[in-house]
């Protein structure tokens, strides 16, 4: 693998911090996160969108009611799944000095994908009882375990285990956590505007669809990020005192302190 610059994944990060450096991660690696991330949306995307809802044929106009509901609510189900998989491999690589490549992306996350999806299984069956009991625990709860998908890959553990750890991480920083996912969504959804007021207005189906995928890979691969990195800055609070280590994006190498000459080197 090529090497990087120095990642420091320990590094407990603020809001601020943790977009900083999503952007300048995305920004570096753009080609790895949107490949990797096309191989997932890209198939489902076209499938469900350009055929199964008539987005070839009708553009805009295309109707995600005729899908097969199953079918697709399955698909679009697990791609943020996988999608955060991927990325949680690839930035553990990069926290390492290593740039994967696609294959290698691949190869280390595809064997830890089922642990991924029965985690998020579990997280969103809890947030959906949550819900149905109580608005209130369901909110809890898709906080608590935002981050089970991340810990299920990254720490290896099952789904109940994941979700624990998740709410682990979280724990005594809901509010703060909470709210920088809130403020991470609304950026992105902003953002994406622009972007969907364009698509919109295609008119050509194969233009609609294309456009519409790279849209979807785009905001995928970045939201994948966003948590992905966050994961880790909630591992490195737990770990040291918030404060402990300056945040930032990259840190750089340190170099090693040449050793002093002996007297027969004199």
């Amino acid at each position: 693998m090529p090497e990087a610059p120095q990642l420091d994944l320990d590094v407990p990060r603020d809001a601020g911090d943790l977009i900083a450096t999503t952007l300048v991660l995305f920004g570096r690696h753009a080609l790895l996160f949107l490949s990797v991330t096309l191989l997932v949306v890209g198939p489902v995307t076209i499938l469900v969108t350009g055929v199964w809802a008539g987005g070839f044929a009708d553009g805009p106009d295309a109707d995600a009611a005729v899908a097969p509901t199953l079918t697709t609510a399955a698909l679009v189900y697990l791609m943020p799944v996988l999608v955060t998989a991927l990325h949680v491999m690839i930035v553990r690589d990069l926290g390492e000095g290593r740039v994967p490549s696609i294959g290698q992306a691949l190869r280390s996350a595809a064997p830890r994908f089922p642990h991924a999806i029965a985690a998020f299984v579990i997280y969103s069956l809890l947030g959906i009882g949550g819900a149905i009991l109580l608005v209130i625990p369901g909110i809890w709860v898709f906080v608590a375990g935002y981050f089970a998908t991340q810990a299920a890959v990254m720490e290896s553990r099952g789904p109940l285990h994941a979700f624990r750890r998740s709410s682990e991480l979280v724990d005594d920083r809901w509010w703060r956590t909470a709210g920088t996912l809130a403020l991470g969504s609304v950026l992105l959804a902003a953002a994406f505007v622009p972007l969907g007021l364009v698509i919109d207005a295609v008119d050509l189906g194969v233009a609609y669809v294309l456009l519409y995928t790279l849209a979807q890979v785009l905001q995928m691969s970045l939201t994948a990020l966003f948590g992905t990195l966050m994961y880790f800055s909630l591992r490195g609070q737990k770990e040291r005192p918030f404060g402990s280590a300056q945040a930032g994006a990259y840190l750089p190498p340190v170099s090693p302190t040449p050793a002093a000459p002996s007297p027969a080197d004199l």
